[in-house]
């Protein structure tokens, strides 16, 4: 997405940026819950546009092996743009003059995004990488909407486990703990995005 929006002359690239970014500002429980209506086994838009293709409908989340993938569909959907905003920032800090010399050797569009873009990308692609990680040990708000875990515990997280220990249960000595935990798997991320997310800025050039 961000190579094909990359440039702002052409028509329509600020529109569809947007149009990308828009879910990412908006409310987790919100698009939560404009998702579950959209997952419905009986009204909800997903199975009638799978009905219209002749597939049958599916019970999207409360069948324990769609359920999980349901809700990563939606996470991925609310964070695309994010990432995408972030990738277009790498890509136009990348010099010009790199692509202007590598077509004047006889290089294609392949190697160029091989040997030119991809390399100058790797501090953003390991950011990403980072920040996506924790994101991901951090997920809550769209399980806790969407499922509440289920069903048979197939998207349940650690936040979600957390908070289920803690508020629910009242066991909040393995809430607690289950929290600390958590707390050091994210601190060894941070560690390692400390250590390593500015590789790649010497690259010689």
């Amino acid at each position: 997405m961000a190579l094909a929006l990359r440039s702002a002359a052409l028509w329509g690239t600020k529109f569809f940026r947007g149009i990308i970014y828009m879910p990412y500002v908006t409310s987790m429980v919100a698009m939560s819950m404009v998702w579950l209506w959209m997952y419905d086994p009986t009204h909800g838009v997903i199975n009638v546009l799978t009905e219209m293709l002749g597939i049958s409908a599916q019970q999207w989340l409360y069948d324990e092996k769609l359920a999980l993938g349901a809700v990563i569909v939606m996470g991925i959907w609310k964070g695309i743009g994010y990432y995408m905003t972030l990738f277009l920032a790498g890509l136009n800090n990348i010099p010009a003059y790199l692509y202007e010399a590598a077509k004047i050797d006889g290089a294609n569009a392949i190697q160029c995004f091989k040997h030119i873009t991809l390399p100058m990308l790797k501090p953003v692609t390991f950011f990403i990488m980072i920040t996506g990680v924790i994101s991901a040990f951090n997920v809550f708000e769209q399980v806790n909407v969407m499922t509440s875990g289920g069903p048979m515990n197939s998207t349940t997280t650690i936040v979600h486990q957390i908070y289920t220990r803690a508020f629910t249960e009242y066991k909040m000595g393995y809430g607690a703990a289950e929290a600390v935990f958590l707390l050091l798997i994210v601190f060894v991320f941070t560690i390692l995005n400390f250590k390593y997310g500015n590789q790649g800025q010497d690259l010689d050039i």
